[in-house]
């Protein structure tokens, strides 16, 4: 999921007083484009919690059968698969989503991602870029002299190609085009 933000303040989205910027004009002709992504992820209900004890039990009645003929690996099987899938679930709803924020003020684009890395470049000389074979497997990246990286890795790729153009237009307009 993905949120985009102007910001019409005549101040910086890092900044906390209320100092007026040197090129306030420029600045407001420009608002800073802001766009916040993250992971889209759901949460076990009550209900699927339900759903899997009944598949955890299940699973161990038919293991039954092959215990009492003297397999007694099905039924430890049976209790390692529900620990497991328990598990991943239990550590898939407590792990942080992953995030990230593009932000593009003041002719720089500024990039920060879950684990804190910040990439910034000078937004003049940016390109949007896809990369991918198909569809389900768009990649995106800005690119300029300086240097690229990739962006939206949290997004789904319908949201990928939602996004490839606003950016691609946010870069234009702060370019002057």
């Amino acid at each position: 999921m993905y949120q985009l933000q102007h910001f019409n303040a005549p101040r910086s989205v890092n900044q906390t007083g209320a100092a007026p910027q040197s090129s306030a004009a420029e600045f407001l002709s420009h608002p800073p484009l802001v766009l916040m992504m993250q992971e889209n992820r759901s949460h076990l209900s009550r209900d699927a919690r339900i759903c899997f004890s009944v598949i955890g039990f299940l699973f161990m009645v038919s293991s039954i059968a092959p215990a009492l003929k003297g397999h007694w690996l099905v039924p430890l099987f049976s209790i390692g698969a529900m620990a497991l899938l328990t598990f991943a679930l239990e550590w898939h709803a407590r792990s942080s989503p992953a995030r990230e924020r593009l932000e593009l003020a003041q002719g720089r684009v500024r990039h920060r991602d879950s684990q804190g890395r910040v990439i910034e470049y000078p937004s003049f000389w940016m390109r949007v870029s896809t990369e991918g074979k198909g569809q389900s497997d768009l990649r995106l990246f800005l690119r300029s002299r300086d240097g690229a990286f990739e962006f939206g890795r949290c997004l789904s790729p319908e949201e990928r190609r939602e996004v490839a153009p606003l950016v691609e237009a946010a870069l234009a307009d702060a370019r002057g085009r």
